[in-house]
């Protein structure tokens, strides 16, 4: 074989072809990965009102509690950049047997125009919540309701031990 290319000029097109879908799904795969930190799907959590914190769309799937961990699956459109989230609890209790705590989910897209439809999960720390509640009650253990803004369904009941 003298390393020139024998094949016809219609393998050599499809190979090319083939080629470029190649280095553009690995480059697709790249803009996904680069927007997501490392090993990480912990949102923050803050005491706050919600505005200036991000209000880009997004739609929640499923909430639960477990343990001391809220989990939240969200979808979204993007892909290109990072998208943050951020569980904005209110800064006082509803007054109920058990007491209620209302929130919102806000969303930061930082100008991502992609339109990929992005799903995942995002678990936020509750000891904010656990730290409050002690502080307003003045009791180790307790139980709180959480009201998400946008989550339907159950209660998202937190109970916790002093």
């Amino acid at each position: 074989m003298s390393g020139r290319y024998s094949g016809s000029p219609v393998s050599a097109a499809r190979r090319l072809a083939s080629i470029g879908l190649l280095l553009g799904l690995i480059a697709a795969a790249g803009c996904r990965e680069s927007m997501v930190a490392p090993g990480v799907p912990e949102g923050n959590v803050v005491v706050a009102d919600g505005r200036n914190r991000g209000d880009d769309p997004y739609v929640v799937n499923s909430a639960a509690v477990d343990g001391h961990g809220l989990t939240i699956e969200v979808s979204y459109a993007g892909g290109c950049r990072r998208h943050d989230f951020t569980l904005v609890i209110s800064k006082t209790f509803l007054e109920s047997d058990p007491v209620q705590l209302p929130a919102v989910l806000a969303h930061e897209a930082n100008g991502d125009s992609c339109e990929a439809w992005i799903t995942e999960s995002l678990v936020f720390d509750l000891a904010l919540v656990r730290t409050r509640y002690q502080q307003f009650y003045g009791s180790g253990s307790g139980t709180v309701v959480l009201r998400v803004t946008g989550v339907s369904g159950g209660d998202l009941v937190y109970e916790f031990r002093g």
